[in-house]
């Protein structure tokens, strides 16, 4: 994009982190004065849409990363989450500062991916030291916890927590539903984003242009930019097999009594990066667990998907796309989930009696997930006017103060370091995030912050119902 000639309308599709911390952006660069901006969600009523990943009880903010640059960015971004003024996106309880006790297990012999929780871990540590001193901030609230009897002590549990970690008192949690909330009154309180409540089914094109987008109801609505921020349904619109693939990942909250909770209210939020279980801290009555990890692939055929370039055809494939309450009102969630989750009652919190108590409700969150965990941020190289801004893997949420400024520097040619690291890059032909012979083969991220293994969904669901099915005949 020339930032002398800025586009006369942008076309936003997607109303989370990345499509509305954009078009917030936008609205506050002067170069965009004159240019109509149009945001798009099939929200049903909500902006961002309650199954989006963007919108949850809670998501962890955290300058703990392994990677320099993000955790920069992340520490960029907390500076803001601190601020607690009402109109400010860290009040009225919307960031809470309750520290971040990151571990991890001894990685086995066979450990075969690029690098084990236990680097992340370790990596993350220097890092957030680092920045600490460079900021002014007090090492001393960063402790080493140098093996398991020093967690189990910190954590008070008599579980496993994990090998090796330490207590980050910087980190924290947000309220992400709020916080979503607090963007969304703050981009419509601009009077430049026109909101869009409308499924999109396919991208329009012309020549080598995408200049639109379908919708459900046979609208087409046009631009001369089409931004594609769609999260876990990006690759519904655009091929990005082996690129970016959704995955999900299982979360859910316990109802707890006011007693439970004050036994637990100078919990940090725990996280094991071998396992990929965490707990965040409880709030209103209810605690919740999650799993951070390979995830669930759910593969289904997609029809009318972008083709990586303007000389190729539109032609069907099979994808991992997300399974949510709108593919099933039920909400069913996996045996293997409940058991797993049920293992940090254990070994992350100091509480007991809750080890058999139901879940209050249960979720399946959807990541966009990158083979490294970078996101991608950049123009598409196959077509004109499509920028795309996607592969969240699961850490995009913290940065929603200064995410979108990011990008649009991005946009505009000037992303510096930020550019480089996520940009379109070519990718191995290996068969990952792709179906062949009758296999579904799902993408894998390893930079170190997952655990656990990859499954597939609607084959952990069938096998719970088989054994629902089994269990009655008895």
């Amino acid at each position: 994009m020339d930032p002398n000639r800025p586009p006369s309308s942008i076309l936003i599709i997607g109303s989370g982190v990345f499509g509305q911390g954009t078009a917030y952006a936008l609205t506050q660069r002067s170069q965009f004065n004159n240019t109509s901006i149009t945001l798009i969600d099939c929200a049903r009523g909500q902006f961002p849409p309650e199954d989006s990943a963007s919108v949850d009880s809670s998501r962890i903010v955290r300058a703990d990363y392994s990677d320099r640059h993000y955790a920069a960015l992340a520490a960029e971004a907390q500076e803001e989450w601190r601020k607690q003024g009402d109109h400010e996106v860290g009040g009225q309880g919307r960031y809470s500062e309750s520290g971040l006790l990151l571990c991890a297990n001894t990685p086995p012999k066979d450990y075969s991916y690029k690098k084990s929780g236990m680097d992340y871990t370790k990596e993350s540590w220097k890092n957030v030291m680092e920045i600490a001193r460079e900021t002014g901030l007090s090492q001393d609230k960063i402790q080493r916890l140098e093996n398991t009897e020093a967690i189990q002590k910190y954590v008070k549990t008599d579980g496993y927590p994990g090998d090796w970690g330490y207590i980050n008192n910087l980190s924290g949690w947000a309220d992400a539903g709020k916080g979503m909330k607090w963007l969304h009154e703050k981009t419509k309180a601009t009077g430049r984003v026109n909101f869009v409540d409308a499924k999109v089914t396919e991208l329009v094109t012309e020549g080598d242009r995408v200049i639109g987008a379908l919708l459900e109801d046979k609208r087409i609505l046009k631009a001369e930019v089409v931004f594609v921020a769609a999260g876990a349904w990006t690759g519904s619109l655009i091929d990005l097999r082996g690129r970016s693939e959704a995955t999900g990942h299982p979360v859910a909250y316990m109802a707890i009594n006011p007693e439970e909770e004050k036994a637990l209210e100078e919990l940090p939020v725990v996280l094991n990066l071998s396992t990929g279980l965490f707990v965040i801290p409880p709030r209103d009555g209810l605690l919740k667990f999650a799993r951070h990890d390979f995830g669930y692939v759910n593969p289904v055929k997609i029809a009318r998907a972008l083709p990586p370039s303007h000389k190729l055809p539109r032609e069907s494939f099979v994808a991992s796309q997300p399974f949510t309450s709108r593919n099933d009102a039920a909400g069913p969630f996996p045996a293997e989930a409940d058991r797993d989750l049920r293992r940090a009652l254990t070994d992350l919190i100091p509480l007991r009696g809750l080890e058999s108590r139901p879940w209050h409700k249960t979720r399946i969150c959807w990541y966009a997930d990158t083979r490294d965990g970078e996101w991608l941020v950049d123009w598409h190289p196959g077509w004109r006017g499509l920028f795309v801004a996607t592969g969240d893997s699961g850490h995009g949420f913290k940065f929603l103060p200064n995410l979108g400024d990011k990008v649009v520097d991005v946009m505009l040619g000037d992303g510096g370091h930020f550019a480089d690291k996520w940009r379109w890059r070519e990718v191995p032909q290996d068969g990952a995030g792709r179906e062949t012979k009758g296999v579904y083969k799902g993408l894998i991220t390893e930079d170190g912050s997952r655990g656990g293994s990859m499954m597939v969904l609607r084959d952990e669901l069938a096998h719970d119902q088989a054994q629902k099915a089994a269990k009655s005949k008895l």
